[in-house]
């Protein structure tokens, strides 16, 4: 694997960072992931990219794991420091992005918002919504990213006695449109409920497109 150096690091909660470094010399497509590691440790872990295709570096959002191989250790990193990064794989990305009559529904939970915001920061003028499944409010990384609107967070624990909303509760609450084209990112047992809750609803399992984060 080959070593690219650490532009930035920018701490977004206790244990959820963005991690900037330079771009590999390859086509990127959004949604698309790397393999990232630590020089010599000899593991590395797969992190869907956060940063749009065409951005001068890539970036990399990561929910530090304590005692874990390689996200506790980028957590330590300054920048300049050096990763392993290789890649890009998956074809976790849009059917006719520039479409502009499509509907897309994109359903994550905590950082497997990462390949949506890749989608957005990508493709500027999408027509979609975003739920993003989270456990505070502390964890909406980069909410201002996203178009007006077109964000809506699913806090499980708000603060100050506010009721919890899972992405499977706004789901049921405010069903799809069946024509949505749909993608899923994040813990397989919120996808697998989800897919469930979208079939219900009468949306194609042909337009509903998943990537589970472990």
């Amino acid at each position: 694997m080959k070593q690219y150096k650490v532009i930035k690091i920018e701490r977004l909660t206790k244990n959820i960072i963005n991690v900037r470094a330079e771009r590999p010399n390859v086509t990127i497509h959004a949604g698309q992931c790397f393999n990232v590691g630590i020089p010599g440790a000899g593991v590395n872990r797969e992190y869907s990219m956060y940063s749009g295709a065409d951005d001068p570096y890539v970036d990399f959002l990561i929910r530090e794991v304590e005692n874990g191989l390689v996200s506790s250790k980028i957590g330590k990193l300054n920048t300049g420091d050096k990763l392993e990064i290789d890649g890009p794989y998956s074809e976790f990305g849009l059917k006719d992005p520039l479409n502009e009559k499509l509907n897309y529904l994109f359903v994550s939970s905590g950082t497997g918002i990462a390949p949506f915001h890749s989608f957005v920061k990508t493709y500027p003028k999408l027509k979609y919504k975003l739920l993003h499944g989270i456990r505070l409010e502390s964890e909406q990384c980069h909410a201002e990213d996203y178009a007006e609107g077109s964000y809506v967070p699913c806090i499980s624990q708000p603060d100050g006695g506010k009721r919890g909303v899972r992405v499977t509760d706004y789901l049921r609450e405010h069903p799809a449109d069946p024509s949505s084209i749909v993608y899923l990112c994040g813990n397989r047992n919120m996808i697998v409920d989800v897919f469930e809750i979208l079939r219900e609803q009468g949306v194609s399992g042909d337009n509903i497109f998943t990537e589970v984060f472990f």
